[in-house]
């Protein structure tokens, strides 16, 4: 066989093979139980379209541990018009946001302009009982990015949603053009290449699109759609001559009692903390607080079946619930008990500088007939933690104390069923772990458990809450670096004895779905959790983690060493398709290294890296190698190193010259 020949024989093997690893990756959003079923949204990656698919999963759930595996209908294509799945509170309704491609009069695909259509499904999801398009002269595209910005709530009876949407820029015209009478008042004249006119600044990478939010109300019966106009900025009801300045709306929630809307603002140039939006993608240091604004006339107005016009009077004022904190967001409510309901958040009163940084948890109470914040009931619940133990917590996890709260965004159903404590997960230095909070003295206890084994717990494995059972279990996953996401159940005795070791169990372990035109062939696809292994090492004060090959106890490794990006982010020892294709099949030793200036170690460790990058960073780097390299596992002639953003080229470029 020619050269050629062997390599092309070669490139199909490694990519069957990493067409295997990429297949078993399991990526789960829009993860509800509504009347004992569970329903999940998995994301697989198409390789040959360079596009995702999206695959519904609807998995019965009962805490019986001793009842017999129900059985689970495949998974359902979702067509990739479908953006969002929202079910109501009850699970009666389902609200979903689909994309429709529009022909214009001109036909063909090139002149095809798209609209947003809401779907809303009642009886409990098998009748569509409306369909309302999203009037493209009210706003834009609606925010999609729940990771973030996005957001869309039910109201508390059901009878309404609230979303972000992007705010239609400023019509213009060119100058050479002669603007009819009718038009000559609302369009701008020269502005198409204008900032803030034809042209808005966005949000940077991944955000390019995004430039200004605001909040909208719609009602799900007479599909009438309104702007909340009582909101930090300009409002967006009237005509507007520029997206330049004002803030982006986003997160929105319905306070319990149905009166009010609380929702996260960042400053787009309007509050005098952020003159120019910078990116936001890893970038969680953008000034923002949170916001509550009274909707009750609002929702009157939308619910009026009539069409005819009628006197709006308004809402009161909106009011910001976090004046003296530079960065709040992810509002989330308790139900009600007493009249009052409780308002947790994420918070950093100082705020940082740096990418990322440890949150606080606090927590006011609401007054449910007001419909408003009781004054003074504000209460930091978790603090901000420079390092690791100083709170007195004396647990550890993979070798370090809690070192604070490191996390986007709290669950959507983050309260335990008697509202006293909040379920979470949050970076625990290299893995990511779900702990429970007490609302009452602040005490920070590890839910331990292992789905795949009823003995002992897992602390190397990312575990991550996801929402409660309607008996009070918890629907949680757990990943390693070895073994795609699995979806398991913590028993309801957990929330009672946090102490022990949590009985839980596997709810579904998904198999592979081919992601590209390779075949999975039957039985070619591995065991999860075989061909490689994993290990979590310490050298003070960095972590790393350790892949390496099955049966390679006589072999002298190569070794490639990843340093991450951010530079404020974490490796965790969740599954990583590309890392495990070139372990397994490479044969490659894989060192990823959390340097100081990771999340997940402390708001100290992380500070330590501003003004120091290119130092600090690289000698962790060196020292995690060395430490490896001198262990006699790997070959310590045959070093690679790769990363991306923060750790390419900036690290690997220094790291090569000490190493050399």
């Amino acid at each position: 066989m020619s050269e050629s020949s062997k390599s092309w024989v070669q490139n199909e093997r490694d990519g069957e093979a990493y067409h295997e690893m990429a297949s078993a990756a399991v990526d789960l959003q829009f993860i509800f139980v509504r009347r004992g079923m569970l329903s999940a949204t998995r994301s697989v990656r198409d390789i040959d379209t360079n596009s995702r698919r999206q695959f519904l999963y609807n998995i019965p759930v009962t805490s019986q541990s001793n009842d017999a595996p129900p059985f689970i209908a495949p998974p359902i294509e979702l067509p990739a018009k479908i953006k969002a799945r929202i079910p109501s509170p009850s699970g009666s309704k389902i609200a979903i946001l689909v994309e429709e491609n529009i022909p214009s009069n001109g036909g063909g695909s090139a002149s095809e302009s798209k609209r947003n259509v809401f779907e809303i499904w009642t009886d409990n999801g098998h009748r569509l009982s409306n369909r309302i398009m999203l009037p493209c002269d009210k706003h834009g595209p609606v925010c999609t990015d729940f990771a973030w910005f996005g957001g869309i709530s039910w109201s508390p009876d059901e009878s309404a949603l609230v979303y972000t949407a992007e705010v239609n820029t400023p019509k213009t015209t060119s100058f050479f053009t002669t603007p009819s009478s009718k038009t000559a008042d609302t369009q701008i004249s020269g502005g198409q290449y204008t900032l803030g006119v034809g042209k808005s600044e966005d949000w940077g990478e991944k955000y390019s699109s995004t430039a200004l939010l605001a909040l909208f109300c719609l009602n799900v019966e007479t599909g009438k759609i309104g702007v909340i106009e009582n909101v930090p900025g300009s409002s967006v009801a009237k005509e507007s001559f520029s997206t330049e300045g004002g803030y982006v709306l986003g997160q929105p929630v319905f306070s319990p009692c149905g009166k009010t809307v609380v929702y996260t603002g960042w400053d787009a140039g309007a509050g005098g903390e952020m003159p120019r939006r910078l990116g936001a993608i890893y970038c969680f240091q953008r000034p923002c607080k949170i916001y509550s604004s009274p909707v009750s006339e609002l929702l009157g107005q939308l619910g009026n079946p009539s069409n005819e016009e009628e006197t709006f009077n308004g809402d009161t004022p909106f009011y910001c619930i976090t004046p003296d904190d530079r960065l709040a967001r992810s509002p989330r409510f308790s139900k009600p008990s007493g009249g009052t309901s409780k308002l947790a958040y994420l918070c950093n009163t100082k705020g940082f500088d740096t990418h990322g940084g440890c949150m606080a948890l606090h927590v006011s109470d609401w007054d449910m007939s007001k419909g408003l914040l009781i004054s003074d009931s504000k209460k930091c619940v978790v603090d901000v933690v420079q390092l690791p133990g100083e709170r007195g917590d004396e647990t550890e996890i993979a070798g370090i104390k809690f070192p604070g709260l490191w996390l986007n965004q709290l669950p959507h159903d983050c309260f335990s069923p008697d509202g006293k404590n909040i379920l979470l997960s949050t970076q625990w230095g290299s893995v990511t772990k779900v702990v429970m909070i007490s609302l009452g003295d602040g005490t920070v206890t590890p839910i331990n458990f292992d789905l795949l084994s009823d003995e002992g717990f897992h602390d190397k494995a990312s575990q991550q809450f996801v929402c409660f059972t309607e008996d009070g279990g918890a629907i949680v996953t757990q990943s390693e670096a070895n073994r795609p996401t699995i979806l398991g159940l913590l028993h309801p005795s957990f929330y009672h004895d946090a102490l022990s070791i949590a009985p839980s169990r596997v709810l579904i372990d998904m198999p592979p779905i081919s992601c590209a035109s390779f075949s999975l062939k039957p039985g070619s696809c591995s065991k999860p959790g075989t061909g490689y292994s994993y290990s979590i090492i310490s050298k003070a004060p960095i972590q790393g983690i350790l892949l390496l090959p099955d049966n390679s106890e006589n072999e002298k490794l190569p070794l490639i060493v990843v340093p991450h990006g951010g530079p404020h982010s974490c490796m965790s020892t969740a599954f990583i398709p590309s890392y495990g294709f070139l372990c397994r099949y490479g044969r490659y030793a894989i060192l990823l290294v959390n340097y100081r200036g990771s999340s997940g170690f402390g708001q100290e460790s992380l500070e330590s890296l501003a003004g120091n990058a290119g130092s600090l960073d690289v000698h962790d780097v060196v020292a995690a190698t060395r430490a490896v390299t001198e262990s006699g596992i790997v070959d310590a002639d045959r070093v690679g190193i790769c990363g991306g953003s923060h750790g390419r080229p900036n690290i690997p470029i220094h790291f090569l010259v000490i190493v050399q």
